[in-house]
């Protein structure tokens, strides 16, 4: 036991840039740090926020929990970082810190399998070192810039030393805002809070197990959800339908986001529409609805779904002006521009810059009438017969 507590107590870990444009960022244990865009990451990307993701690293467990605060999407390994959440990065994954761009790497000094490995700040000058971010189940209630950790660092090493007197550290209150993750402008179609979607998608290198961007993993599985299944994709019941009528359309085949679709699967998503045309003409059969399908231009949930909505929007799941528009603007792109799309151009349009259209003026889908807020949206699309 001694011999552990000694380990941990010589452990350091550093956050490094894999492209070595930046000194090594000192991570204390269990103590949560600020990074984005600033001048000791050399970052300058406006889509970064400047506290973009709060890092903890945990010696004991050698993990780094990253919590992303910003707006915008960052990932480890390629898998999205749901806002306000946290996820665990280890040291044979990859941060990047917005956007797929600036990959960061975290790396442990003193553990067992790294006696040798120094941080490059203390052996050559000002070089880089790699630092990793980890899951910290005890987090603090106050947190580091950059700069108080190098001093942190410092302090460290003095004290080491014997040579360093009690000197204080201030350390920044989390500045962090505490709005809800439907603030994002990638949330509209997340869980209610405290719903407990409980899954983790196959090909992930860390665990996400229930956060509710994975949801669909879970409900794919559930006959309860399901309404039709081939061997090629399955059609499932929206979980927080925004119409009388609200379908996902998905493949079997695990593709993450439109973005990652290829040439050969034009046939897969001709198939797709053929399948919800057929289901929509069936329904119809009973009741007659207008239908539309179509993809969200920066889907929310893990896993290609093109939605099956009818036109009528009587749901008391559809709530916000986020949830309107993603389905009523340029931001729902009509399933059959996907499949020019790919057949033509042999892959997706990134139409990251639609996320705009969220923030568009509430206005009827039928006459164009502008509305003052949702309630009043809702009572007027009950009377309009345009």
């Amino acid at each position: 036991m001694l011999r552990w507590y000694k380990m941990v107590e010589n452990m350091k870990c550093y956050l490094r840039c894999v492209r070595s444009s930046h000194d090594d960022v000192f991570l204390p244990d269990k103590v949560p740090v600020f990074i984005g865009r600033t001048k000791e990451l050399q970052i300058t990307d406006r889509t970064c926020s400047r506290n973009q993701l709060q890092l903890t690293a945990n010696y004991s467990k050698r993990y780094v929990l990253v919590k992303r605060l910003g707006a915008n999407l960052s990932h480890i390994d390629g898998m999205d970082i749901p806002r306000k959440q946290s996820c665990q990065l280890k040291s044979n994954q990859t941060l990047y810190v917005v956007e797929m761009k600036f990959p960061h790497d975290i790396v442990f000094i003193g553990s067992d399998n790294e006696r040798d490995v120094k941080p490059k700040s203390e052996t050559a000058g000002n070089e880089p070192e790699k630092l990793r971010t980890f899951d910290d189940t005890n987090e603090s209630s106050k947190c580091l810039s950059i700069n108080q950790s190098k001093r942190t660092l410092l302090q460290r090493k003095l004290s080491e030393k014997g040579e360093c007197k009690k000197s204080r550290l201030e350390t920044k209150e989390d500045k962090s805002n505490n709005d809800d993750a439907s603030d994002s402008p990638y949330a509209f179609d997340s869980p209610a809070t405290g719903s407990n979607v409980s899954l983790s998608m196959s090909s992930s290198r860390f665990a996400m197990k229930g956060h509710w961007s994975q949801g669909l993993k879970a409900s794919m599985t559930d006959p309860k959800s399901i309404i039709f299944q081939d061997n090629l994709i399955v059609v499932i019941k929206d979980k927080y339908p925004k119409a009388r009528i609200h379908w996902l359309v998905l493949p079997l085949e695990e593709i993450a986001h439109a973005g990652q679709l290829k040439p050969n699967h034009v046939d897969l998503l001709k198939h797709m529409l053929k399948v919800a045309k057929s289901l929509a003409k069936d329904s119809n059969k009973k009741k007659k609805y207008t239908f539309r399908y179509g993809y969200h231009a920066v889907a929310s949930m893990s896993q290609l779904h093109m939605h099956v909505i009818s036109q009528d929007f009587s749901s008391s799941s559809l709530k916000t002006k986020k949830h309107w528009n993603s389905f009523t603007t340029d931001y729902f792109v009509d399933a059959e521009t996907y499949v020019i799309e790919l057949r033509n151009n042999g892959k997706i349009e990134d139409r990251k810059a639609f996320t705009k259209f969220l923030k568009e003026p509430l206005r009827c889908h039928k006459c164009n009438a502008s509305q003052k807020n949702m309630p009043t949206l809702k009572t007027h699309i009950e009377k309009c017969e345009t």
